[in-house]
């Protein structure tokens, strides 16, 4: 007779950036929640680790809320050599994983690991080869394999519901097609940058992949078995990596034919809202199967019949919730419980993504890139395991201020050249976000970057006045302080304290170019180009960095800055845990004693001015930027006055709330009082904000565990001035 006692598994967390967080979290989740139904097994989460501190690792722990007697590791040897742990996640980029996941094969841990696998197919192959040698289960982390709308999906297919399957094609694809031939991210960016793999295949195409492989490939009888034949288009980023891949694969035994799409440039769903229908269509010689939602994370799938009389068949498939973790829930936890039966059952490789399988997708992945000419370091496509690679090691000896990739380090220690690029690849590692899996992430991109990036000289125009509350804040540092300015814009803030020493971030790599031409306004003898480097601002005597860097996942050493300011940013984040996450960012780049934090936002109390916005209204709204056609000339022939005047406003010239004679150049307008104007010729851009109750500010810097030092009401903003503290420590000092 069969236990009724639920089968434990003790899993270590080896990474703690965005998809850690998710997977930890799902983990955690009820597993008698409907619809995921894992009575039979029980997770839990002994340790995590961070390769850059012990600290950010015991910080993951709390944010997932993790048992207290899970352990915080400061490096990647720790958590595999840890006796209590039966299974490892890999959660770092895959650029990573073959050193990371043969660190814990090698240490006998059975591992999981996030997809793509690797980086080539002989990686592949080599971790296989030690998963079997040494008996230990292994599995790629291919979430979406596991979702019972997969299973369903293949069952169909099976029972001939469709009949004979000939052709699949699928796309995951995301609009972050900016300005001037870029894309929407920083170069030095996962999704962009060759050192990390970087690549539109290897990060969304191995979902496309996925659908094409689990309905042509996965149902084909074992004795019939067929590898496709593999025919790429490639187009190449700036960077090397590829931004757009077209793959078809080609089953000529079985007279199938897969299409696999992805690319940076346009997006599967334009709009976010699925006007643009299924990106999945499974077309058998009786119907198709068209799949709803991301590839990555589809909640339904209707199906077409060829004798269907017009009707189709719709089934959904919702996410299970857990209304006792804040209603979490992401669909993580079917590849978790699946590996958890596979332990139990001493199986070491999963029936429904095998070792084989695994490695013929790597095989087609690797034989595209091959095609289309992209080609990786040598340090990540080896096969060869090195136990103190960079990749396992960190870097930790590295001492620059920074811990990210901007390339350029404002403030450093000497160290090799070896150390710096352990820290670059460390730092990926420790602070990846999949941007492919965030929905947030995406509808940020669609209504804030890739605004931002379309309107950053217009906007710019009009912003050159520094909010007096920001202004008195700045004056307040003591000389030689040193500050960041988080979502800088184009710089406007950089000069208005010329005692200290700022360093400037932006994820708008088009604000980031004005805000540097800007900073070169008074010195022409300054340093150009570049995504970072040292430039004199306006005033005499004050010095900044430039760089592109996500607000989320900030490159600067904890605990190194003097002060940092961040206005007008948060409100564009899309839900309250990534609004509460930057905070928490910007207070772990400060010093823990003295280190204070200036956030600036909209607020939702804004009855006296032109928005009419006020208590009781919507908070979270789409507001149109118009840009009327005609004034795109005339801001061409006012750029040497608007220059002159950014300059005295930079340098402190400019009285605040004196009237803004650019701000005609271009106008915000809500959605109660549109623009003027012809409206086939003026261009409107929708912008997410957030707009921010009265408290609701100082109730996340609680949350993300600082205290309320000040804070205020300005000019329909809300502001407040925070410091690091105990959690939940600090009373508000709210002015009316």
């Amino acid at each position: 007779m069969a236990s009724e006692t639920p089968y434990k598994v003790r899993w270590g967390i080896m990474a703690t950036g965005w998809i850690a967080e998710v997977f930890t979290k799902d983990l955690l989740a009820n597993p008698l929640l409907p619809g995921r139904n894992a009575s039979d097994i029980r997770h839990e989460v002994v340790a995590a680790a961070s390769s850059s501190s012990k600290e950010r690792a015991a910080e993951f722990l709390a944010k997932v809320k993790a048992p207290e007697t899970a352990k915080a590791y400061g490096s990647y040897h720790e958590l595999v050599a840890d006796p209590d742990i039966d299974i490892i996640y890999v959660a770092t980029p895959h650029s990573h994983h073959f050193q990371n996941a043969m660190l814990a094969l090698e240490a006998g841990k059975n591992v999981l690991c996030e997809k793509a696998l690797t980086v080539n197919a002989a990686q592949a192959r080599k971790l296989v080869e030690t998963a079997r040698a040494k008996n230990l289960f292994f599995m790629e982390a291919v979430w979406t394999r596991y979702f019972p709308l997969s299973v369903k999906v293949r069952e169909l297919i099976k029972s001939g519901a469709i009949g004979s399957v000939y052709r699949t094609i699928a796309d995951l694809s995301i609009g972050a097609d900016a300005a001037n031939g870029l894309v929407n991210f920083a170069d030095s960016h996962r999704m962009v940058n060759p050192e990390l793999a970087g690549g539109a295949l290897l990060d969304l195409g191995i979902y496309a992949l996925t659908w094409v492989f689990q309905t042509l490939y996965h149902v084909q009888p074992e004795a019939t078995k067929e590898k496709p034949q593999v025919t790429a288009a490639v187009t190449k980023y700036h960077t090397g990596a590829d931004e757009a891949t077209s793959i078809l694969l080609h089953f000529p035994q079985h007279r199938s034919q897969g299409i696999a799409l992805t690319s940076l440039r346009v997006a599967s769903d334009i709009d976010g809202l699925g006007t643009a229908g299924a990106a999945i269509r499974i077309q058998g010689s009786l119907g198709e199967i068209q799949v709803l939602g991301p590839a990555y994370r589809p909640t339904g799938y209707r199906i077409v019949y060829k004798n269907g009389n017009g009707k189709a068949e719709v089934e959904e498939f919702p996410i299970p919730k857990d209304p006792e973790r804040d209603g979490w829930g992401q669909g993580m936890f079917w590849e978790a419980d699946e590996a958890a039966r596979c332990l139990r059952d001493g199986r070491k490789e999963s029936e429904t993504l095998p070792w084989s399988e695994s490695i013929v997708i790597m095989e087609v992945m690797e034989e595209a890139l091959r095609q289309g000419g992209v080609e990786y370091p040598e340090v990540i496509t080896t096969d060869v395991f090195d136990p103190q690679s960079p990749l396992n090691t960190g870097g930790q000896e590295n001492t620059d201020l920074y811990t990210g990739s901007s390339g350029h380090a404002a403030v450093s220690l000497p160290s090799s050249s070896a150390a710096d690029a352990a820290a670059k690849l460390a730092a990926a590692a420790s602070q990846i976000t999949h941007a492919a899996d965030d929905p947030a992430e995406a509808y940020e991109r669609q209504h804030v970057h890739g605004v931002y990036e379309a309107i950053a000289p217009h906007f710019s125009a009009t912003r050159y006045k520094p909010w007096p509350a920001v202004a008195s804040f700045l004056r307040a540092q003591p000389p030689g302080a040193l500050g960041l300015d988080v979502g800088c814009g184009n710089g406007k803030y950089l000069g208005v304290n010329t005692d200290v020493f700022m360093l400037a971030s932006d994820w708008s790599p088009s604000l980031i170019r004005l805000a540097r031409e800007r900073c070169r306004l008074t010195r022409p003898d300054a340093p150009a180009g570049g995504t970072g480097g040292v430039l004199a601002c306006p005033a005499a005597g004050a010095v900044s960095d430039l760089l592109v860097a996500d607000g989320l996942s900030l490159p600067f050493r904890d605990r190194a800055a003097d002060f940092a300011i961040c206005v007008a940013v948060i409100h564009h984040l899309s839900t309250r845990p990534r609004r509460q996450d930057a905070i928490r960012q910007l207070l772990r780049c400060v010093k823990p004693e003295g280190g204070k934090v200036l956030v600036y936002v909209w607020a939702l109390e804004q009855g006296t001015s032109r928005r009419g916005w006020d208590e009781g209204g919507e908070q979270d709204l789409l507001v149109p930027w118009v840009l009327k056609a005609q004034q795109q000339q005339k801001e061409k022939e006012k750029k040497p006055r608007q220059r002159r005047k950014a300059a005295a406003a930079a340098a402190g010239d400019q009285t605040p709330g004196a009237p803004d004679p650019a701000a005609e150049t271009a106008k915000e307008t809500s959605p109660s009082s549109p623009a003027p104007g012809d409206a086939a010729a003026d261009p409107v851009f929708q912008r997410y904000y957030h707009l921010y109750r009265k408290g609701e500010l100082e109730e996340d810097v609680l949350t993300a565990g600082g205290v309320v030092v000040e804070s205020g009401y300005e000019r329909d903003n809300w502001w407040v001035v925070a410091a690091n503290g105990p959690r939940h420590a600090a009373q508000s000092t709210m002015k009316a």
